[in-house]
């Protein structure tokens, strides 16, 4: 690790939270392609298909009632208006019967199914034609033997098929939430690894970064600086290492040794006055000579080294020195010379650092962007999933609605039977009451014949009786034709009553029947009600399954959101880094080091390459007035390094609000469902 140069280690960090920012992106886009696939699968054919099955289950019920209604009709206008509605319900279920086959071709096993109902219906359809010729001929006894028996065959045949349909989709629909519930799990699991992941490689980042590159330089600016104040004895740090920081530290030994060397140089002057100080009586014209000589070397080494202590490296001594003292001179030059190149390269290196610097800043501050926008992207999908929830909690409570409603008809069922029990009593009643009337219209009878014998025998007598009986013989003759009338009316009315009890009976027999059809009808309506209870266990199991989806999402959003967060901390971290390097930078401008002070005002040689694009600044939400909730821990200020500590501030600012694919899946469960997705468009939205 110490070996490896700076320039290499710091795009390799760089590399790896690009990696680490493209796993997630991928983790994110797979578990919501998996989840709306369910649920699309959901809203757009299981849920549209279970209504058209209840549906289809409540109109053939109401075309077995019109039927039913056919047999009880008495008038023809009845009957015409019955066998209209039966023609229009039978139409309307056929109708329904394809509308069904349509949604589901890919499924072949329902799609046979459908097939064999459609045969049945057929089958049924066929049977009722003769249940309405016996009916309309007043064959009641034989219509309803139709419509108890083989329609009453077909009819069960026909709910079978459709409770079969009922149990296969909700089978369907269970496996999709299976599958979008494991797919959850697997989400889960990689977005805490993954989370973890950056964890590491954040802290493991700041620990190298902070290790090999902001301590050393640390360490070196304090030695120079002690180096400019005249501390020539302490050892430079740093300067065995093979990097970046290795070179600068070597420079500075270099510029170290040079003052060393100048120090030496001015003791060693010293001697040398001394020594020509003690010769000053002997050599007197030579002293003179040679401290000329001295003294000029001594005073453009001495303008040189008071150019080179105020920074200016470019300074160099072109008078030439006499005798031994010029090797000085070039010893000079040569050491001046040797340390502007030290210090043009160590600006040079630390420019390449600042270059590499200022592309891991933007690449974590488009990352913060971007993962900002997942966040927000993860909070759409929670708000449409917690949408969907609720649309099938309404549907459970509908469903709920609909079951206690088959119930109250049931219930008027039975009240309806107990009131066809009591006619058929009553009818009974009549029919008694009828048949004690004709034993008294028998005596009625009995008694105007034995009144007509009377009134004959009277007759006989008064004939008998010669012109003394003509008025009793008139008198007889008028009871007799009496007794005729009311005979002849007796039987007249005993014809009337003995028709009237044939019709009773046929009444009775009839209101028989209803009471037979109607309790067949309370059955069936037990039947539906046991089936809407099943559709309204799976709805409120299906809403449990929703909830649970939804409170994963919620806590993928929460994850996603803290990973912003531990973003940005290193980008306040990389911000630290690069002030640091052009602190180094103005400490070596210091130095005059020559060709426009070392091209040091010049752009860096090594520009920074864009990492990548950046995020539009705002983008339009899809829905007017919406907004996202803030990040937590959003950095909205650079850090500053104080005491070797990065002070990183978070601000409560507002996170941008974006427009995510969830809102389309969201438009799709609401519009499966029948509620009004509102219209969304996005402005600028990134794919990761």
């Amino acid at each position: 690790m110490r070996t490896i140069r700076i320039s290499r280690l710091l795009p390799a960090l760089f590399v790896l939270m690009v990696v680490l920012g493209v796993l997630q992106g991928a983790i994110a886009f797979r578990s919501l392609s998996t989840i709306t696939d369910q649920f699309e699968r959901i809203g757009d054919e299981r849920m549209p298909q279970l209504r058209m099955i209840l549906q289809i289950n409540h109109d053939f019920a109401e075309l077995q009632s019109s039927y039913s209604d056919h047999m009880l009709t008495r008038t023809p206008d009845e009957l015409t208006a019955i066998e209209a509605t039966i023609t229009e319900r039978a139409d309307a279920l056929a109708r329904q019967f394809d509308s069904y086959a349509a949604t589901i071709a890919d499924d072949r096993e329902a799609a046979s199914v459908v097939g064999t109902i459609k045969e049945i219906f057929a089958a049924y359809l066929a049977e009722s034609e003769k249940l309405k010729q016996a009916s309309a001929m007043a064959a009641k006894g034989v219509a309803a033997e139709i419509f108890h028996g083989a329609m009453k065959q077909e009819a069960d045949r026909i709910k079978t098929a459709l409770a079969s349909l009922i149990a296969s989709n909700e089978r369907t629909t269970a496996s999709g939430l299976e599958a979008a519930l494991a797919e959850q799990a697997l989400a889960y699991q990689l977005t805490i690894a993954s989370l973890l992941l950056s964890v590491g490689l954040a802290t493991a980042a700041i620990f190298i970064v902070n290790r090999r590159v902001v301590r050393p330089l640390n360490g070196i600016s304090g030695a120079m600086k002690q180096l400019a104040d005249g501390n020539i004895g302490q050892d430079i740090p740093y300067s065995e290492r093979r990097d970046e920081i290795g070179e600068m530290a070597a420079a500075v030994a270099v510029f170290r040794d040079n003052a060393g060397e100048r120090m030496r140089l001015e003791r060693q002057a010293a001697s040398d006055r001394a020594l020509a100080e003690g010769e000053r009586m002997a050599h007197e014209a030579e002293r003179n000579r040679e401290s000329a000589r001295v003294q000029a070397a001594m005073a453009s080494l001495a303008h040189a080294l008071e150019s080179l202590a105020s920074g200016d490296m470019t300074c160099t001594i072109e008078t030439p020195f006499e005798g031994d003292l010029d090797r000085l001179r070039q010893d000079f030059n040569i050491s001046v010379a040797r340390l502007r190149e030290a210090l043009c390269e160590v600006g040079d290196n630390a420019r390449t650092i600042d270059a590499s610097a200022r592309q891991i800043r933007e690449a974590a501050d488009a990352l913060a962007r971007r993962t900002e926008h997942q966040a927000a992207s993860v909070e759409e999908t929670a708000a449409a999933l917690e949408q969907v929830t609720t649309t099938v909690k309404d549907s459970t409570r509908r469903a709920e609605e609909a079951g206690a409603l088959v119930a109250r008809t049931r219930d008027g069922a039975e009240r309806s039977g107990d009131i066809v029990r009591r006619a058929i009593s009553a009818m009974q009643q009549i029919e008694r009451s009828s048949g004690e009337i004709g034993n008294i219209i028998g005596v009625i009878d009995d008694i105007a014949f034995q009144t007509n014998l009377l009134a004959l025998n009277a007759g006989v007598e008064a004939a008998r009786a010669g012109e003394a009986g003509k008025g009793f013989a008139v008198v007889a003759q008028e009871v007799r034709e009496l007794a005729q009338r009311s005979a002849t009316a007796a039987r007249e009315i005993k014809a009337l009553i003995t028709a009237s009890s044939g019709q009773v009976q046929n009444g009775v027999a009839l209101v028989d029947q209803t009471g037979q059809a109607l309790e067949t009808i309370v059955e069936e309506v037990q039947e539906i009600n046991g089936h809407v209870e099943a559709i309204v266990v799976a709805a409120r199991e299906q809403a449990s399954g929703l909830s649970e989806i939804n409170t994963a999402v919620a806590s993928i959003d929460q994850g996603t959101q803290q990973n912003a967060a531990m973003v940005e901390e290193t980008t306040a971290a990389s911000h630290g880094m690069a002030d640091d390097v052009q602190a180094l930078n103005t400490l070596i401008a210091r130095f005059n080091v020559g060709v426009a002070n070392g091209d040091a005002a010049r752009a860096p040689s090594h520009q920074a390459m864009p990492v990548a694009e950046t995020v539009p600044a705002a983008v339009t939400t899809a829905k007017a007035g919406s907004t996202a909730r803030p990040l937590a821990g959003t950095v909205t200020q650079l850090p500053r390094k104080s005491g070797g500590q990065w002070n990183v501030k978070a601000a409560s600012a507002t996170s941008r609000a974006v427009t995510s694919p969830a809102n389309l899946l969201k438009q799709k469960l609401l519009g499966a469902l029948g509620a009004r997705a509102e219209a969304s468009k996005d402005a600028d939205w990134e794919e990761f």
